[in-house]
């Protein structure tokens, strides 16, 4: 899903009114982190830089719809619809309520929320059919898919997207932020099992709602690394003898090429095992005993020294600054540092 490279084309298409109005396309890409080589779709960009995209562009024309409807909509009303679908007693009773207050808030996007045997639909309307009216429903989707991923604490398992968007990139195909089929329709929204409407919302003390759908997004990217799965993790073999079998090779050679390159075979291991403790614990299904046993430790104890002596920090320490209120210095750092080792 979010690892789907993205034609440049395609950002550029949601900027273009925004570059009409005076907004500079080159400053939005170098904040977005993207550095276009050739100024065409040989120049791919992923789904987590676009995401940061759309944030920029929000930033840049004070407007949640990037300039592209006839109506502007306030960059707090997102940010605040969630504090109310965080507030509410269940998912459902949130939603309906953000739809309320979006009917007073917005005079160009309307939320609806409707139900249908096992399904929930959940509708975006824009004020205007013209293709950037199309183009904007999908965006919202996705912050709203983002959304209901941190309400959940785990990706929200969408069924299928609809857009009325005839060129949108993913038609027939999956859609590259949120990963469920992409048909072309009359409304937009998207469907999820009806059963998630009587989820409760998690205890959050996130209050920086503007970025926390991005907070999100790197979130998931890092839950789809291989190193942050569990069968990724329950296959991490870091013994010599079983690195040097996958390249056909004795360990003793496998050792001494690790040598010729400056690398120490034993700080190269446990830079590894670093690498994925530190994903696992960001995940807060996993217990800190559960990370210890699936990287191969005896007892937990023995775990949380390594960690300890590696990062100067407690596992909890890591669990803790990972579930704490996210910061726009925090997002660009570690959205930074994510981009870095996808260019690896």
């Amino acid at each position: 899903m979010l690892g789907q490279q993205i034609p440049l084309s395609w950002a550029c298409r949601q900027a273009a009114r925004a570059v009409s109005n005076g907004v500079c396309l080159d400053e939005v890409f170098d904040r977005s982190l993207i550095s276009p080589k050739f100024g065409d779709d040989r120049d791919r960009i992923s789904s987590l830089q676009m995401t940061l995209f759309q944030a920029v562009l929000v930033q840049q024309t004070n407007d949640s719809t990037h300039m592209m409807l006839r109506h502007r909509l306030e960059p707090d009303t997102g940010p605040l619809a969630f504090r109310i679908l965080f507030g509410s007693t269940n998912l459902e009773d949130g939603l309906n309520a953000v739809s309320r207050f979006y009917q007073m808030a917005s005079r160009c996007l309307q939320i609806k929320l409707a139900t249908d045997g096992p399904y929930a639909f959940l509708a975006i309307c824009a004020d205007e059919n013209s293709d950037a009216g199309c183009l904007q429903e999908d965006i919202q989707l996705i912050y709203f898919f983002l959304g209901l991923s941190s309400y959940l604490q785990q990706p929200l398992p969408v069924s299928w997207l609809v857009t009325r968007d005839a060129q949108h990139i993913n038609l027939g195909a999956r859609h590259y932020a949120i990963g469920c089929p992409v048909r072309l329709g009359g409304t937009a929204g998207f469907a999820f099992p009806r059963e998630l409407l009587s989820c409760r919302p998690p205890r959050s003390n996130v209050n920086e709602f503007f970025w926390h759908p991005l907070h999100t997004a790197l979130r998931l990217t890092e839950l789809e690394d291989p190193a942050t799965l569990s069968d990724g993790a329950s296959n991490l073999d870091l013994r010599v003898q079983k690195l040097a079998a996958e390249e056909d090779i004795a360990p003793s050679t496998y050792r001494r090429r690790m040598a010729q390159t400056g690398q120490n075979f034993r700080a190269y291991r446990e830079r590894m095992l670093l690498q994925a403790a530190m994903a696992l614990l960001r995940n807060q299904h996993w217990c800190i005993e559960a990370v210890a046993a699936e990287l191969g430790y005896a007892d937990a104890r023995s775990f949380r020294r390594f960690i300890k002596r590696a990062t100067g920090r407690t596992p909890s320490d890591i669990r803790n600054e990972a579930a704490a209120e996210v910061s726009p210095t925090l997002v660009f750092k570690r959205l930074g540092e994510t981009l870095e080792a996808m260019r690896v």
